[in-house]
């Protein structure tokens, strides 16, 4: 984002410059700000074959290593998901060398980075629910109407808003959602116990992490018994 963004796909000769701000997100009870908070993520299935679940997650655990996890902070703008790689020296150097250029160390990027560590604590997320992205949708809606009616001057008043919800609502089908049977009131499915291949798999991955603990407890021991 910016007129100086290393991925920008504007033409040279049609690029107008201009200063980009990183901002909190407008908040309307500025004592208890809230930001939601989203990306990209990956589940592991339940298969027959059990080592091809076990490969799956081998590879997410690969995926949260501080290497992944600050190279792909640098190249998309996300923040590491792990508090180990937020506090490496790696990216703490990273976060310190904002504006250096406009590609690694573009500073809009880190500037964003900076702001969501700052207020991690104030983030929150929603569960996925039947309609949520016609929801979404619709909100942005309402917001960009209204801000385009508010530039025209138009009288924006309950008669106003009343008349806007019922079109957006209706563009979106809002009033055609309904909750089917197996689900909650958020549009989430019963999908009753784990497999039993599930639970076998999860309890050998405890334990294979819990001998993985002790032999390294043992060998910090041995070593400074032998001191």
């Amino acid at each position: 984002m910016g007129s100086d963004s290393p991925l920008i796909d504007i033409s040279e000769d049609k690029l107008v410059e201009f200063e980009t701000v990183v901002m909190e997100v407008p908040q309307y009870d500025t004592e208890n700000p809230q930001m939601i908070s989203q990306g990209p993520s990956i589940c592991i299935f339940n298969k027959e074959d059990s080592q091809e679940v076990l490969a799956s997650w081998l590879f997410a655990q690969y995926l949260l290593t501080n290497e992944v996890q600050i190279g792909y902070s640098q190249t998309e703008g996300y923040i590491p998901v792990t508090t180990k790689a937020q506090e490496s020296e790696e990216y703490q150097d990273y976060l310190s060398r904002s504006g250096e250029d406009n590609d690694t160390y573009y500073s809009v990027k880190i500037d964003a980075a900076k702001l969501f560590l700052e207020n991690i604590e104030n983030t929150f997320t929603t569960a996925v629910f039947n309609g949520s992205t016609s929801l979404r949708s619709a909100a942005g809606q309402l917001i960009e109407d209204t801000v385009k009616s508010a530039r025209r001057g138009e009288t924006i008043d309950d008669d106003y808003f009343e008349t806007l919800y019922s079109d957006v609502t209706s563009l979106y089908h809002l009033d055609q959602i309904e909750i089917t049977e197996g689900e909650d009131s958020d549009g989430r499915k019963d999908l009753g116990p784990l497999p039993q291949t599930a639970v076998i798999l999860l309890a050998s991955l405890i334990v294979v992490w819990a001998l993985i603990l002790l032999y390294l407890v043992i060998s910090w021991i041995r070593r400074h018994a032998a001191r």
